[in-house]
């Protein structure tokens, strides 16, 4: 409100609790960074065919990497945007080439897509970076690029993929994330990854 607004700017400590909460913005319940996300937002606003292209892409970048290192608030939101805003094939990839490359804070640990699967791996959940994942999506996805054409989810694979997400008829939280992950942490075909995300949205969703 206007009144709380004015007693921000009169006591500082109420302004910079205001500050950090406008940095972030809740998703899902999980804090991402809302530059990141008012970058996709811009990139795709009644512009061309709505898609966030390289050139966006490279936009968006550099919101990542403003402060020379990418946290673990940062790559979940790349991840977040991957699954909500539709990019191009070579924006997906040029995106998912880039972040690795800066210098990763907090959780600093290998990919979980390069981890190969093991057989005694029975949990059901898989912690990546910091927040549980499904881990027979993600190893759904390993299946999918194991010494297969070009290392791609095909439109195909994409549809195995989405078995495990929908196994039960609808998509939990945890669910959700896992499939931010993995359409980050593995190459997709841009008709895969359409399907998908549509695919996704139009299951149930349970909070």
């Amino acid at each position: 409100s206007r009144q709380s607004a004015l007693f921000a700017d009169i006591y500082p400590p109420f302004r910079s609790r205001g500050l950090m909460a406008s940095y972030y913005e809740k998703i899902d319940s999980v804090d991402c960074d809302r530059a990141i996300v008012d970058a996709c937002r811009e990139a795709v606003k009644g512009q061309g065919d709505g898609r966030v292209s390289v050139d966006d892409a490279q936009k968006v970048f550099t919101k990542i990497a403003d402060g020379g290192v990418e946290t673990q608030t940062e790559r979940w939101t790349v991840r977040y945007c991957l699954s909500l805003f539709k990019f191009t094939e070579a924006a997906m990839d040029w995106i998912s080439e880039q972040c690795p490359k800066i210098k990763q804070a907090e959780g600093d640990e290998e990919p979980a897509a390069k981890k190969p699967k093991t057989e005694d791996s029975t949990s059901y959940y898989e912690t990546i970076d910091g927040l549980e994942c499904d881990r027979a999506i993600v190893d759904s996805c390993r299946t999918a690029i194991e010494g297969k054409g070009d290392g791609r989810v095909s439109l195909d694979d994409a549809k195995e993929v989405f078995a495990k997400a929908a196994d039960a008829g609808k998509v939990t939280r945890t669910e959700r994330w896992t499939m931010r992950y993995c359409l980050t942490e593995f190459n997709w075909t841009e008709p895969a990854a359409d399907w998908i995300i549509e695919a996704m949205e139009k299951v149930p969703q349970e909070s």
